[in-house]
């Protein structure tokens, strides 16, 4: 037997190992670098989930690009020639890191002039700022999954590539994991910057060996053009190719950011779902014995009520509630999407073109979240979206596999058990996790009237058919009636979800910093309409008593006694008062005249409530101070006033920034805190959190920033009562300790925690970690 076929036809040990080491070392560093750069980025737009969505779009496009070069390197040209460009390329991006550090003294993080100046076209700069920082290096890496693969399997024609697509997405699933445990709580960003930078060197230098590996086969070892030996595959199958990986991308982008609005915008809540997007493909591609249709289908459709409680319940079901219930509904969808994907993977031939159409639907279904989904939709209505495809889908898959369970010899026992679960297992579910709304909702929808309309409409086709003189093959089965059924009913209780939320909505917009709403409604035994962004409270006025302070700002709360025990203004009076975060304008109730209240506000969808030619919230319209309004990121803003026109100097100065129910992090970092602290008049003046949050006890964090400037500090809380404002919750700080001596304090004082000399937040290092630890 000639050498060159008998290295053909045994596979090496020592190739394995190299190609196996680069795979994972590459897709170590692909979801690494995500992570990081996010996180780097996240203050410079203001702390919203969006950033992240924009961040997966650009990678995802990315990682498109880099598989159309695998696809293109692999099929049109000879071994040899693909190995010299791809080393040509690994250089090239090296140089492009070393640039980088000789701009930035640090690799990968650009510099602080690429901030933006202003709060418009957020995407198009996110995009712009990441092919700089690291868009080639990026492109090698995502080239390294298809094309190492096409090259191994030129090395060992015995052995099946696609399990090197299972060892890239666990390289892929340990990036991620590692971040949030150990590299982010336990490295700065820098650090963390200059250890990836060595890791893709390390990476170069494997992709490197096993280019030089193909430069050394023989031509004869190394055939192009081999795929058009091979019939190409059904248009319904690459189609399929393309609307799976779809679907589930979907999926994935509208689960986190789901997740996001109601915790904090923290890797932590970008892992999880990535992680079980990626163990989906682990699962699959590992071997396809693992994905039974039987187990996942079953529990895809036990996963819709799950979805259906997180719609409906809103902000009453608990946050790790929600968590869960969002993760198993992610789990299910993105594994039918993927075990029916593999299913129908072709042969080695085809592959770059199979995992080009795939990395096309990715970045297809990131498009459609981050870009097109926030100027079509109102609401994060692609999540609905997502959930209805998936269904449509699988029934798709189902419809032209002649041997699937759609056309089994046992339909109509499959049939009567479909039909069976979807009449009991959405009752079980709202009576055993007792969310009320999911039980006001199938009274109001007559669910069980509408099933049984259904089940009776399904006899009449099946008995129907079973007259027919049609072939067996031909009949309609109760397994496919049931199917459809289940498809329309998640259709209608998903439209049905959305309907009863928009009964008291009158206005709702959505934007790259969220989805507002402003609803009228009964608030506290009173008329009001109230503003929310994503489920969480975000201000209320009252319809009868318009200027009657409200929610997290009333009389009672932390920021309202403090205002509300300013002495009087004597003229001329130069007193002013700042406030990150404008919400519905509130504290302009506490205005007196003479003095100035300078609002800073991100989203202008949010200055147009209040400030348009017609608002629907009139306090600082009516407000007897002089109120201004500042568009942009607050801290962002603080930082340019100060360098072009100096402090501000701020009496009180309140920090009341939210996305939903998360704070932005970058306004509790140490160097946020002395920005603030430059800009107060003097000692006397006060700084004032609202920290209130279901999640987390943010007062550990500003504690430490207290101590570490010798300052006072007290955390107010309102007694228990009826009304929204039970919830507020206020840190106030202060250089001289009398200024937090108010009458009316002493009932509203709360406990602090001891304080933690090692809890110290930065720009360089924040981890929630830390305050897990100490609920």
């Amino acid at each position: 037997m000639p050498k060159a076929m008998m290295n053909r036809s045994a596979p090496s040990t020592t190739h394995r190992f190299e190609y196996a080491l680069t795979i994972f070392c590459g897709a170590f560093l692909l979801f690494q670098v995500q992570l990081l750069m996010g996180k780097y980025i996240l203050p410079w737009f203001g702390g919203t989930p969006a950033v992240w969505t924009t961040c997966m779009l650009f990678f995802q496009l990315l990682l498109l690009g880099g598989y159309l070069y695998s696809h293109v390197l692999s099929t049109m040209m000879a071994g040899r020639t693909q190995a010299i460009v791809h080393l040509g390329l690994l250089a090239l991006s090296v140089v492009v890191i070393c640039v980088g550090i000789f701009f930035w003294k640090t690799p990968l993080l650009p510099g602080a002039s690429w901030k933006p100046a202003s709060p418009d076209q957020p995407v198009l700069h996110i995009l712009g700022l990441l092919a700089v920082a690291v868009g080639l290096p990026y492109l090698i890496l995502s080239t390294t999954g298809p094309l190492l693969q096409s090259w191994f399997s030129l090395h060992n024609t015995g052995t099946s590539p696609y399990r090197l697509y299972a060892l890239s997405n666990t390289g892929s699933v340990l990036g991620l994991i590692t971040y949030p445990i150990f590299f982010e709580p336990v490295l700065r960003l820098h650090s963390q910057a200059w250890l990836w930078c060595a890791g893709y060197l390390i990476f170069v230098a494997g992709s490197s060996v096993c280019a030089l590996g193909i430069m050394k086969q023989p031509p004869s070892a190394l055939p192009t053009g081999t795929q058009s030996a091979i019939p190409a595959p059904s248009w319904s199958v690459r189609l399929f190719w393309f609307l799976l990986p779809m679907a589930a991308s979907v999926m994935l982008l509208a689960t986190t950011n789901l997740m996001c609005q109601e915790v904090a915008v923290i890797p932590f809540l970008w892992v999880l779902p990535l992680v079980l997007y990626l163990l989906t493909f682990i699962i699959c591609f590992d071997n396809q014995k693992w994905y039974r249709r039987g187990i996942f289908h079953t529990l895809f459709g036990l996963s819709m009520p799950f979805a259906l409680l997180v719609l409906l319940a809103g902000p009453t079901a608990p946050i790790f509630d929600q968590i869960c219930m969002l993760s198993a509904v992610l789990f299910a969808c993105c594994m039918v999407c993927h075990g029916e994907l593999v299913r129908l993977k072709p042969e080695r031939a085809l592959l770059t073109r199979y995992y080009l159409l795939l990395s096309a639907g990715g970045a297809a279904g990131g498009i459609f979240v981050a870009v097109i989904a926030p100027h079509i939709f109102r609401g994060y209505t692609e999540y609905q979206i997502g959930l209805i495809v998936c269904a449509l889908l699988i029934a798709g898959v189902l419809y032209r596999d002649r041997q699937s369970w759609w056309y089994g010899s046992k339909s109509t026992v499959t049939g009567i058990l479909i039909l069976l679960g979807l009449m009991l297992v959405p009752y079980f579910f709202s009576r055993t996790i007792a969310i009320p709304p999911m039980l006001r909702a199938m009274d109001r929808f007559q669910y069980y009237p509408f099933l049984t309309v259904l089940a009776l409409l399904a006899v009449l086709i099946l008995l129907r058919s079973r007259k027919q003189k049609a072939q067996i093959q031909g009949r309609i089965k109760l397994t496919q009636i049931a199917s459809l059924i289940v498809v329309f009913a998640l259709c209608f209780a998903l439209y049905e979800q959305t309907y009863m939320l928009r009964a008291w909505d009158i206005r709702k917009d959505r934007n790259f910093y969220g989805v507002l709403t402003v609803q009228h409604r009964p608030l506290e035994d009173q008329d009001a309409l109230v503003l929310r962004h994503g489920q969480t409270l975000h201000g209320a006025q009252y319809v009868k008593f318009p200027n009657a302070p409200t929610a997290y700002y009333g009389p009672h709360s932390g920021v309202g006694l403090l205002l509300a025990a300013q002495p009087a203004c004597i003229q001329p009076c130069s007193r002013l008062y700042g406030v990150i975060g404008m919400g519905v304008g509130t504290l302009g109730a506490y205005g007196t005249p003479g003095t100035r209240m300078r609002f800073y506000e991100i989203n202008p969808q949010v200055i147009d409530y209040s400030r348009g030619p017609s608002p629907y919230f009139t306090f600082m319209r009516d407000s007897a101070a002089k109120t201004e309004a500042v568009l942009g990121d607050g801290r962002l803003s603080l930082e340019r006033e100060l360098r072009d026109g100096g402090p501000q100097k701020f009496d009180i100065l309140i920090l009341d920034a939210f996305n939903s129910d998360s704070i932005p992090i970058h306004l509790l970092t140490e160097e946020a805190f002395q920005l603030y602290l430059r800009h107060l008049r003097g000692p006397d003046s006060v700084l004032a959190f609202n920290i209130t949050n279901k999640s987390l006890d943010l007062s550990p964090v500003l504690l430490s920033h207290a101590m570490r400037n010798q300052m006072s500090i007290v955390r107010l809380n309102k007694p228990q009562g009826p009304g929204v404002d039970d919830l507020s919750n206020w840190i106030l700080i202060s250089k001289n300790p009398r200024s937090l001596v108010i009458p009316g304090f002493q009932d509203h004082l709360a406990s602090l925690p001891s304080p933690d000399e090692a809890l110290r937040w930065t720009d360089d290092y924040s981890s929630l970690f830390q305050l897990l630890n100490k609920r």
